[in-house]
């Protein structure tokens, strides 16, 4: 039986140690709307700085990233290399949870570029990106 696309971003999301690690969840593929949504449980080895809640930046750009590449992943159905990524911080995230929202805005031969949403769990945006991904396979 095929495989989902659902279940292909699933288990390539699974597949890359870096996210092994990290443990990002995959919450939706919304394949009419071209869009990945994601759930990250926060862990405290995330936090920026000892005894602070804020998280690290470099953990909210991975989750621009790791969303962006599944947009366009689920939309080619192969791995993809990012080319450019871009994260506007608009506050410091914290809480239990982040949630990142990729959606597809252009998918081309040899280029995709994404939006990325990313709220906390009191549904508050603290970044948006934006990235550009290989669509051929690489």
């Amino acid at each position: 039986m095929a495989q989902s696309t659902f279940e292909f971003v699933r288990d390539n999301i699974a597949a890359t140690p870096f996210h092994q690690w990290l443990l990002p969840e995959l919450l939706e593929v919304n394949e009419k709307e071209s869009s990945v949504t994601i759930r990250l449980p926060i862990r405290p080895e995330f936090c920026r700085l000892p005894g602070r809640p804020e998280l690290h930046g470099a953990i909210v750009a991975a989750m621009v990233d790791i969303t962006g590449h599944a947009a366009i992943a689920a939309k080619v159905r192969h791995t993809v290399a990012t080319v450019d990524m871009r994260v506007d911080y608009l506050r410091l995230a914290g809480g239990n949870e982040l949630l990142a929202v990729a959606t597809a805005i252009k998918l081309g031969k040899t280029i995709g570029v994404v939006d990325v949403r990313i709220s906390d769990d009191q549904k508050r945006l603290v970044a948006v990106g934006r990235a550009a991904y290989v669509t051929i396979s690489v």
